[in-house]
């Protein structure tokens, strides 16, 4: 008899719906982790119910994927994880921070064997003070679970603070059925929530120069609200600009498309990725990662992950100052080549489909302690 395999527990109270790079991290595990756990368990906001029945008729494998309610509350998250783990199953914290780690071996006294079943999934370089402190003072996870990393920067400062079982891995991503698509250019496109530090002033300049200049070139840009407590007010000053410039090719949808149509917008699309460069130097972009595994051409600026990997493929500009003058001249430079830089795009696309099997963040997650 084969043994049972194991169930991982997904936590993450930021995943409210079926859209977004949350909801897609989850969905590209579930897809590709059959074989490796046999049932996924999400845990999040009651809100997020609705994610689990969208997997149904798109998964490969049969592997059970059911949804836990999350309450509210502060300690919610982390008794979630200390049931899963004390019920015997893997438990993955899809976008961990140090708290997590610091609490992790205070929840009750957890066993080695189940620190040894803990992840943790980190974004972004733990560089505050705040979050070094933190990391210092957990020793029992850094000693005992795993921490994953999906670039170079992120995994570097887990390293300095003695994670025994970091890894570098690929950030999950999966394609579409049918891309890359090898069609003719349609648009451009700032894909996702139109954000300041992801360069939405240097589209509205955009917008502003091409109506300056008389050009219908289709330019899409999603301005529905995100992180408004955070950003709200900013970017809504940069979005009646960007609506006031007069651009005739301009279609500012101010909803998040569903998945299907997310995916659709990067057939023929060039996609505008300025992002501020201290921001995103060592962070995946989703967006950027999406468009080139769909096959679209994208302008990223330069000293950023994005930036890294348009240029490792030629699959697109990358911009040397991140200025408005710069973006355009960008952007004429793939409509003149449109050809040369769509298929590198493709040709991107079959390495990174790859490089970001979600199989390996599976592999990883189940995989025993290393001797």
């Amino acid at each position: 008899m084969h043994a049972p395999q194991p169930i991982l527990r997904v936590v993450e109270p930021r995943l409210l719906g079926p859209s977004g790079h949350y909801g897609e991290f989850v969905r590209a595990l579930a897809l590709r982790s059959g074989g490796i756990f046999g049932a996924i368990e999400v845990v999040s906001p009651a809100a997020s119910a609705a994610f689990v029945p969208t997997l149904s008729s798109t998964l490969p494998t049969p592997l059970a994927v059911s949804h836990v309610p999350l309450p509210a509350g502060p300690l919610a998250e982390l008794r979630a994880i200390r049931a899963g783990l004390r019920s015997g199953r893997h438990v993955l914290v899809l976008t961990a921070n140090p708290s997590h780690a610091l609490f992790a071996g205070r929840l009750g006294f957890l066993r080695s064997e189940e620190l040894a079943r803990l992840s943790f999934f980190i974004h972004w370089p733990l560089s505050k003070p705040a979050q070094q402190l933190a990391l210092a003072l957990s020793g029992r996870a850094r000693a005992e679970s795993r921490f994953l990393a999906p670039t170079k920067g992120v995994l570097e400062p887990l390293e300095a603070a003695h994670c025994a079982r970091a890894a570098l891995v690929g950030y999950p991503a999966i394609r579409t059925q049918g891309a890359p698509a090898r069609g003719p250019f349609r648009h451009l496109l700032m894909a996702g929530a139109a954000r300041i530090n992801k360069g939405l002033d240097l589209v509205a300049g955009l917008a502003e120069r091409f109506a300056k200049e008389g050009r219908e070139t289709p330019l899409l840009v999603q301005v529905s609200p995100k992180h408004v407590t955070r950003h709200g007010s900013r970017e809504d000053e940069v979005v009646s600009r960007l609506l006031a410039a007069g651009y005739r090719g301009l279609v500012a949808d101010p909803k998040a498309p569903d998945r299907d149509e997310y995916a659709a917008r990067f057939a023929g699309a060039i996609v505008l990725a300025p992002y501020d460069r201290e921001k995103f130097v060592s962070g995946v972009s989703g967006i950027v990662l999406d468009a080139l595994l769909h096959g679209a051409p994208c302008i990223a600026t330069g000293g950023t992950w994005a930036g890294d990997v348009v240029k490792r493929f030629g699959a697109g500009e990358v911009l040397a100052e991140r200025t408005e003058a710069a973006l355009a001249r960008a952007v004429d430079r793939v409509i003149a080549r449109w050809d040369h830089y769509r298929d590198a795009a493709a040709r991107a696309s079959e390495t990174l489909a790859a490089e970001h099997d979600p199989r390996g963040v599976a592999r990883l997650v189940a995989g025993p302690r290393e001797p």
